[in-house]
């Protein structure tokens, strides 16, 4: 039997750069992007490969032979002292191992099933070294169920191996506890189950492994940095995912990690599930609530909807918050306690808190709160595909959101996209966005500068029920394609304080007010009049050309104003908007800015972030 051990190579730095990224699609590249079929289907789930090794630089991963024994220093030993090989097999009620800080020991598990309803099923007293060897097909159980005890408790660092399965469960605290690090080698299933966390560690580190936890009122994973910790580490508190296939169906976040979150390659489904209370100072209390925490209402259908802040007047019962994080994946921040009382009460917030997915990595997440979220620190998405749906935020990140070659559908969320900076590139980057409020929303308490870049892209298509792309300060659209259908009422298809038109194609509609400052290098229209109703087929011609269109698209909703820039808009040139087969308005480019029916709006700092550029 081969069985991988691990040598983990720690870089000092966790940015990836310089790597090329080549992708070979499902759909035909000769496929056209301006026919309105495709702009309609979800071309989300579209990266198939990236040519890429899918270990990340930091991360060296060697395998080893691990030699099962002819014979064993122990057999079914309900106490381990001293290092050595020890098989179980059969029916144990516990297993303690008292051996010495640093002891390394070899277990083998051939179909055990350890149940203890008196404390721990399987236990360390000190910090050893555990080697857990799943011999091949082999199923085995550690259970217990005994007042605020662990199943499995292994105080020091436990390397799981082997092409058998463990299933784990605490009817009434954690599941799997490694108070150092927990490796899961290829070829191993665990199960884990918690009433509180299903597994946690300082640090997990799996590759090639199947995971499944589900939680009663906790993580499905959890790692945190030790007690002592004060400051950033990249040593503790992360988790790193390599080829993983996980599944966690919990009622805290499926993963939740102290420092930061690497996921490469894999598939991962995660749901979360929360409970609403509703505002009283009593649950405040009970769950250690703020007023902020109040931002949800019930609807007439008995579900909850997230409201946005300036629509809170007045707390009362009405509002709801959830009792606690149900988030799928969450990364920072360090908590410890600074007076001695047993409580955190201090938090690390600088250090390079991040969440990194890449490598093929496949994530379908259902949660009550945000899908992905990294607190003061930044979240990164390439070359992989993801599935979400929440109440909340479908990514987030404290600072920069970045997103390079990946597909994303968001098919239901508060705000679909939101960053203090948010970067979107790379030509195959697929992005669907559907929200209640912004689709995607440059904005921080953190960061004083709020930018939405977009160099590239596929297509990014918006329907968003407040702001399409919102940024505090400017919103950079450099190339790709970029579909946003806005609110009707109160907001704007396209919001900044600047709005630069750059390159691509950009088609934004909405019924609210006209969005201003708007600047171009690239020939840009903006047109208010007829109504453009639900389902109709919105086509720009030019007018000596009626045959064929610059551009079509399909309504999601009715709207009377419209936004659009494309590098084949000329100057001088006439254009005709048709719905179906009317034509609505007749737009003369007279300036690389045009407007039709619009009013109000004042010229901006110059086109392309450089002076001279044309505004209004």
């Amino acid at each position: 039997m081969k069985t991988p051990r691990l040598l983990l190579v720690l870089a000092s730095t966790f940015l990836l750069t310089g790597c090329s990224l080549g992708l070979t699609k499902k759909s035909s590249s000769s496929e056209v992007l301006n026919s309105e079929n495709n702009y309609d289907k979800d071309v989300t789930d579209d990266i198939t490969d990236d040519g890429e090794d899918n270990d990340f630089d930091d991360f060296v991963i060697e395998d080893e032979d691990v030699v099962v024994p002819d014979s064993y220093d122990g057999t079914n030993l309900t106490t381990i002292s001293s290092s050595g090989n020890y098989y179980y097999s059969g029916t144990l009620s516990a297993v303690s191992i008292t051996a010495s800080k640093g002891t390394e020991i070899y277990v083998f598990f051939d179909g055990v099933n350890v149940s203890s309803t008196s404390g721990i099923a399987f236990s360390s007293s000190r910090a050893i070294i555990l080697h857990l060897v799943l011999l091949n097909g082999s199923n085995n159980t550690v259970t217990n169920d005994y007042a605020d005890e662990n199943a499995f408790h292994v105080k020091g660092n436990v390397l799981i191996s082997g092409e058998g399965t463990l299933n784990v469960e605490s009817k009434q605290k954690h599941g799997l506890k490694a108070s150092k690090n927990l490796y899961i080698y290829d070829g191993v299933t665990i199960n884990a189950k918690g009433y509180e966390h299903a597994i946690t560690a300082q640090a997990l580190i799996a590759k090639g492994a199947t995971i499944n936890v589900t939680t009663d009122t906790k993580d499905g994973i959890q790692t945190e940095c030790a007690d002592d910790t004060t400051v950033f580490t990249k040593d503790e508190g992360y988790v790193y995912l390599e080829d993983v296939t996980f599944t966690a169906d919990v009622k805290g976040d499926g993963i939740q990690a102290d420092t930061y979150v690497y996921i490469s390659g894999g598939t991962y489904d995660i749901k979360t599930t929360g409970q609403f209370v509703s505002y009283s100072s009593s649950n405040m209390s009970t769950y250690d609530l703020t007023s902020d925490d109040f931002k949800y209402v019930k609807t007439s259908s008995g579900d909850y909807k997230r409201v946005a802040k300036d629509e809170i007047h007045s707390l009362s019962s009405s509002y709801y918050a959830l009792a606690n994080s149900v988030k799928g994946i969450k990364a920072g921040v360090i908590e410890y306690d600074s007076n001695n009382d047993d409580e955190d009460d201090a938090s690390v917030t600088t250090g390079d808190y991040q969440i990194y997915i890449a490598h093929l990595a496949k994530l379908t997440i259902d949660s009550f709160d945000d899908c992905i979220h990294t607190n003061y620190g930044n979240t990164t998405i390439e070359n992989s595909n993801l599935d979400l749906s929440t109440y909340d935020d479908g990514i987030h990140a404290d600072y920069d959101l970045k997103v390079n070659n990946a597909s994303i559908g968001v098919s239901k969320s508060y705000e679909g996209l939101e960053g203090a900076n948010v970067i979107i590139d790379g030509s195959e980057t697929n992005i669907i966005a559907v929200s209640e409020d912004d689709g995607v929303n440059a904005a921080s308490d953190l960061v004083s500068t709020n930018n939405i870049t977009i160099n590239n892209c596929k297509l990014l298509r918006v329907n968003a029920a407040g702001d399409g792309l919102d940024a505090n300060t400017a919103l950079y659209l450099n190339g790709g394609t970029v579909i946003v259908e806005g609110p009707g009422s109160g907001n704007g298809s396209l919001d900044a304080d600047s709005i630069y038109f750059n390159g691509g194609i950009v088609f934004a509609c909405s019924t609210s007010g006209m969005t201003e400052k708007m600047n171009a290098t690239q020939a840009t229209f903006a047109y208010q009049g007829s109504t453009m109703n639900t389902n109709s087929v919105i086509s720009i011609y030019n007018s000596n050309d009626t045959s064929t269109p610059l551009f079509s698209y399909t309504l999601k909703k009715s709207c009377n104003q419209l936004i659009f820039s494309h590098k084949d808009l000329t100057v001088g040139q006439t254009y005709q908007i048709y719905s179906g087969s009317s034509s609505i308005a007749s737009i003369n480019m007279t300036s690389t800015l045009t407007k039709q029916g619009v009013s109000g709006g004042g010229g901006g700092p110059g086109g392309g972030g450089g002076p001279g550029g044309p505004g209004w």
